[in-house]
């Protein structure tokens, strides 16, 4: 008989493996990758097949009931790298196979239906917006409303009425893939992006770290090679790792290529998920630009992927199953025979590790485009200015700057990483802050709304005149975040025309295509943002970047945090300088000795390695170890620490023959979030033991499957 192995869609720990099932002959169209309908005790069940074999059986087993879906949903490479998520990340193999399959595909949401438009027979005219658009549409037949704004601009939905209206242009449902037109629009590359371009089309490697200054092409680099993938009839994923480059990304590429060009991200609705998964799925030549989760797209020739800003934190995801885009890429590559280049001017101390090691080609590119120069960048220490009276969240340099800036018309971004107005509340007469009550952390104050949230647990309260304990009068806000920065913005240079850039104020694609767009074309002068606005952005009229307090991230009790804060800074100082006037980059610190701080003013990637590669040696962390983080929690901060320990006692026992080294149970950082208190343990053990780490760990997530696990964590708090 046919017996069929299948996994079913529920995230258990009895059911994390696969269940016989006999496939009747009466049952058609069931094959690997299928999911099916299958009896689960005295219910039914959906599941996905992972194996059909002929073979006989010793016990009576039960049939499949049928198909769900017309095709197979997943094809023996997704299926492969789900078992291999499963054992890498230590998760539980149905959390893999959901990370591959949208939710709209889950729930049986159609595909969402879209418009095309093109020209019908001919039109005369003067040169109008209408005009214009019919010999846009001309060019560009089967155009979409949004490729339709994004070369027009927001008058184009008028003039498309208008021409539907009478005729010369027809409107149809058209939702399969369409085949990329290539635009003659282009930038010559300069001589090192020539070189790197034609090291990558050569074929020499696979995987690539193309490291370049901020600036310096690399985009381009990307484009050029991107063309010769979809010329030869490849697919391209592109990842990026914020929404909030969505807009820039999406132009630079619909300037090089007409249709086959999606956007991929959480933003999009669940009918257009689909649409976009099942038009991956035909072998037609396509570019999907997409968030993290864009790795498991099912492409039917995917031939490059691309990691721009490789360095990012949002490439990891955190929850079950906890993987890396980069890691998850570069198996999928190596199995299908794809090309992987990882991008930054500040890669991750891994990638630039591995090019270190030979285990990728490495690429640099060494200047800006255009011969522009890197920008001029001052180092303010802030405990001088505070020495000499200046208690303001703004040095006299960065004052002096900002005003140059401003008078002759130019840009300014201002940078901190951190929203709200202030970062806690203090009564001066009993010392006094005010807390979350569900977490253990300090309430943020909003002026936008005059109320205090909770950033962890979205508690909120409203601001008390008098403090709580003691009623006295003297309660005050401390610290600064975006809310702040904007306020004294504003309050300096009344006229100066200020948006802001942070999860509070962008919440949809399309709040940040209007902002970008809004400060590309000069509708505002000062951009104060989040680390959002760090990276990627790539704005000319800016020639001032303030990073209003470098050291933030400094202190965070992370093995990271020398790393990212130079990766910010260095990102953060490179949007200034990037048209025709030179920029100048104010660094605002009380740690100006520190490192990281020092080698992001020279942008010496080289340097900050050699400071941090022996420390991350000596002490075993990635990329010279591997790190599982397990977090316990509980309403009882007794029974958590109990519990904790209970679990790092176990893991002692059994990791002892790996020399898994087990440090806690330790309170976490940040104790309480939710009403839950909680504890943490690491375990460490050099890269040749992770495999065998991994399995060991299962065992123990089965033992305590309450216990939260996270392999290579990229968050400590």
């Amino acid at each position: 008989m046919k017996i069929a192995e299948v996994v079913i869609d529920r995230v258990v720990r009895g059911l994390d493996r696969t269940l016989s099932y006999e496939l009747p002959l009466s049952v058609r169209g069931v094959e690997v990758g299928s999911r099916v309908r299958v009896p689960l005790g005295s219910a039914k069940a959906i599941g996905i097949v992972l194996r059909i074999d002929e073979r006989s059986s010793d016990r009576v087993l039960k049939p499949i009931i049928g198909p769900v879906d017309s095709t197979p949903l997943l094809g023996p490479e997704m299926i492969e790298l789900a078992q291999w998520m499963a054992e890498y990340y230590v998760c539980y193999l149905p959390q893999a196979i959901r990370a591959m399959i949208p939710r709209g595909i889950r729930r049986g949401v159609a595909p969402a239906t879209r418009w095309h438009y093109r020209v019908e027979g001919h039109r005369a005219g003067r040169n109008s917006a209408k005009q214009s658009l019919w010999r846009w549409l001309a060019e560009n037949p089967l155009a979409t409303i949004e490729e339709i704004r994004q070369a027009i601009g927001d008058k184009a939905a008028t003039a498309l009425r208008s021409l539907v209206a009478e005729g010369t242009v027809v409107s149809e449902h058209y939702d399969g893939p369409r085949p990329v037109h290539f635009n003659a629009r282009r930038y010559p590359l300069n001589p090192d992006q020539v070189a790197v371009v034609e090291e990558i089309l050569a074929g020499t490697q696979n995987r690539w770290l193309l490291e370049g200054v901020t600036g310096s092409g690399k985009t381009e680099v990307y484009l050029d090679v991107i063309e010769k993938v979809l010329r030869d009839g490849g697919q391209v994923l592109v990842l990026i790792p914020e929404i909030a480059l969505t807009p820039q990304t999406l132009q630079r590429f619909t300037e090089r290529f007409s249709h086959g060009v999606y956007v991929w991200h959480s933003g999009l609705s669940d009918g257009q998920r689909v649409r976009i998964w099942f038009n991956i799925r035909q072998p037609v030549p396509a570019v999907v630009i997409a968030a993290r989760s864009g790795v498991f797209l099912p492409f039917a020739r995917l031939r490059l992927v691309v990691l721009d800003e490789e360095q990012e934190a949002t490439y990891k995801q955190e929850e079950h199953p906890s993987y890396h885009a980069r890691e998850v890429a570069l198996w999928r590559a190596e199995h299908i025979g794809a090309t992987v280049i990882v991008g930054s001017a500040t890669p991750s101390l891994e990638s630039g590790w591995a090019a270190r090691q030979g285990q990728f080609g490495w690429l640099r590119l060494p200047s800006r485009v255009l011969d522009r120069r890197l920008p001029e960048v001052q180092i303010v220490d802030m405990r001088e200015e505070l020495e000499g009276g200046n208690r303001g969240i703004f040095s006299q340099t960065l004052l002096d700057a900002i005003d140059e800036a401003l008078a002759h018309g130019h840009q300014v971004l201002l940078f901190l990483n951190r929203r709200g107005f202030s970062t806690f509340i203090l009564c001066r007469a009993c010392g006094q802050t005010l807390d979350c009550p569900h977490c253990a952390v300090t309430l943020t104050y909003h002026q936008d709304h005059d109320r205090l949230l909770c950033h962890y647990c979205d508690y909120t309260g409203s601001a008390p005149a008098v403090c709580p304990k003691c009623q006295s009068p003297k309660i005050r806000h401390f610290g600064a975040g975006t809310e702040r920065v904007v306020a004294e913005v504003e309050k300096r240079w009344p006229e100066a025309r200020v948006v802001r850039a942070d999860r509070d104020t962008l919440k949809t694609r399309d709040s940040y295509e209007k902002l970008y767009q809004t400060f590309l074309t000069g509708g505002a002068d000062v951009l104060v943002g989040t680390q959002m606005i760090a990276k990627g952005m790539d704005f000319p009229r800016v020639t001032v970047v303030g990073i209003v307090a470098a050291d933030m991230s400094l202190h965070f009790p992370d093995f990271r945090s020398g790393e990212r804060t130079f990766q910010l800074l260095v990102q953060a100082g490179g949007r200034a300088g990037r048209g025709e006037v030179a920029g100048r980059v104010v660094v605002q610190t009380y740690n100006p000795e520190h490192y990281a701080i020092q080698q992001a003013v020279s942008q010496d990637v080289d340097c900050f390695f050699e400071e941090e590669l022996p420390l991350r040696q000596e002490l075993s962390y990635p990329p010279y170890g591997a790190l599982w983080l397990l977090e316990v929690d509980d309403l009882n901060m007794e029974r958590a620490a109990g519990r904790a320990g209970e679990v790092a006692a176990y893991l002692t026992e059994i990791l002892g023959e790996v020399g898994a080294q087990v440090m806690g149970p330790t309170p976490a950082p940040l104790l309480k979030i939710r009403n839950h208190f909680r504890y943490h343990i690491l375990v460490k053990v050099e890269v040749a033991s992770k495999s065998a780490t991994a399995h060991l760990l299962a065992g123990v997530r089965d033992q305590y499957p309450d216990v939260r696990l996270t392999t290579d964590p990229y968050m400590m708090l």
